[in-house]
């Protein structure tokens, strides 16, 4: 749900109609894979409400809400729309997009470790998959515009570019001078 409100809020502000396509293409896909877990779940538990049957503390599902998805966090939230990152700068929105589907990469490979049933498996693997195509499809999209918007250079000024040493303070860590940042290959 908050993929796919995201990827759709930003894409109102987007000029660039191939990329503004993608968002809403990537959206609507986000809202498949909520049916696809929801119809998972549904398989798994059956489709018949029974209170008998129910666990402890997740009789919610089944009374209240007649086995339909909960739209609430891990915690048992309420969604809200303050899941939602939207900036109106493409490549901060592009950034963000990008740590969101790592995370959800993350979350289903963590599931997938712990689960041993071949078909819900085989669904997990299925949706990794498609989050690895749309953290790809991000990055070229933020490889196209890397140069605009908050990306842009202002016009940096020696303070910009300095670099303290915090991890090993000494009498060259502060005061301006020359220390360089790691370097990263």
């Amino acid at each position: 749900m908050k993929a796919a409100m995201q990827y759709m809020s930003q894409s109102f502000r987007i000029k660039d109609q191939k990329i503004k396509d993608l968002f809403l293409d990537i959206a609507a896909e986000e809202l498949g894979h909520m049916e696809m877990v929801a119809q998972t779940i549904n398989l798994l538990n059956g489709h018949d409400v029974d209170a008998e049957q129910v666990k402890a503390g997740e009789i919610q599902s089944h009374v209240i809400l007649g086995l339909n998805p909960g739209l609430i966090n891990a915690s048992g939230y309420s969604w809200t729309g303050d899941y939602v990152t939207v900036t109106g700068d493409l490549c901060a929105d592009l950034l963000s997009n990008i740590a969101s589907e790592q995370r959800a990469k993350v979350v289903y490979e963590y599931l997938y470790r712990q689960i041993n049933d071949k078909k819900v498996r085989e669904t997990i693997d299925f949706l990794l998959n498609r989050e690895e195509a749309h953290n790809q499809m991000f990055r070229d999209a933020f490889n196209e515009v890397q140069d605009s918007g908050s990306n842009r250079d202002f016009g940096t000024t020696k303070a910009a570019k300095m670099y303290f040493s915090l991890s090993k303070p000494g009498p060259n860590a502060f005061a301006g001078n020359e220390v360089s940042a790691p370097k990263f290959k």
